[in-house]
């Protein structure tokens, strides 16, 4: 229920500076598991190398999802992942792709990192910790633990899970959580798990990369996180009452919040980065009124912002 001022982007790639030692085909492809769905029928899916730069996953048989979408494509300093949309149920676009990409990436950079770091955009937190709270996300996901989703007891219980585990056993047991979760079925409340899976993990690779200075997210990994953010920030927007908002960000695209076309719309712009970050609460009130506003932004700083998410007291820089 969003509306953007122009043509929609197209289909995102999520990138990675390097293969981290186990990576995607890390995995063993092992998503060879036979997954019930939820009318009780057996699907089986089975992985397959195909010879060559490109390898994906193929299903087993015919009526089953193709997992294809999971490509390596080897470049001279990177590798592209695809981030098309791997699995289609109704029209739900389900982008597990993109999700194991965020996977690889945080590997690689956390292997070349401090672990022991603090990340000043989750306090209280080492990188471990965000990378425990990852790793219990996908395993929580696989076992159907979604009651208080994102509350802070939820997160915690993730972090205390993997109190006596080496950085390299969290990142096994998140590998393997994997094997199950692109098995999922949609939530009947929540939907797509990939959709909350992905935007979390996306939000906290930024965390990461701020505490280790080691560069920003890949900017089509942002743009894929942008669209589910602002619209859940249109909600809260609507609720509240506020004029319309046309948020233009030059290196992505321009939305509307609110009715569109608005000549009295309020204007704003800015990157989609800093969007991407100060939707997850990553960055201040001072920091977002600093935004190129075309009038008085106080109507959207009173609204706040989505579940479970609000502005930081603290300046952020990443």
């Amino acid at each position: 229920d969003w509306h953007a001022a122009g043509p929609p982007p197209e289909p995102a790639a999520a990138h990675r500076e390097d293969s981290p030692v186990d990576g995607i085909h890390g995995l063993q492809l092992e998503i060879a598991r036979h997954a019930t769905d939820h009318r009780g029928a057996t699907r089986s899916v089975r992985a397959a190398r195909r010879p060559g730069p490109t390898r994906g996953l193929q299903s087993s048989r015919v009526g089953v999802p193709c997992l294809q979408c999971i490509n390596r494509e080897p470049s001279r300093s990177s590798e592209v992942i695809s981030a098309r949309p791997l699995l289609r149920r109704q029209n739900v676009v389900v982008d597990v792709g993109a999700y194991l990409a965020v996977r690889a990436r945080i590997e690689v950079v956390v292997r070349a990192g401090d672990a022991e770091s603090p990340v000043p955009s989750c306090p209280g937190w080492r990188v471990r910790d965000v990378v425990a709270h990852l790793a219990g996300l996908c395993e929580d996901w696989a076992d159907h633990r979604v009651d208080g989703y994102a509350s802070e007891s939820w997160t915690s219980t993730q972090v205390s899970r993997f109190s006596q585990n080496s950085l390299d056993e969290i990142l096994d047991r998140w590998r393997w959580a994997m094997t199950r979760f692109v098995a999922l079925d949609d939530d009947p409340v929540m939907g797509a798990p990939a959709k909350w899976a992905f935007g979390d993990a996306v939000c906290h690779e930024a965390d990461i990369r701020g505490a280790l200075h080691a560069g920003r997210v890949p900017h089509d990994a942002v743009l894929l996180a942008l669209k589910p953010a602002i619209g859940r920030w249109r909600h809260v927007l609507r609720d509240a009452r506020t004029p319309t908002l046309l948020l233009r960000a030059p290196d992505t695209r321009d939305w509307w919040l609110g009715e569109q076309d608005d000549v009295n719309a309020v204007v704003v712009e800015v990157s989609g980065y800093e969007v991407f970050r100060a939707l997850a609460g990553r960055r201040s009130e001072f920091q977002v009124r600093k935004w190129d506003w075309s009038a008085n932004p106080e109507p959207f700083m009173a609204a706040g912002l989505p579940y479970p998410f609000h502005w930081s007291t603290v300046d952020i820089v990443d």
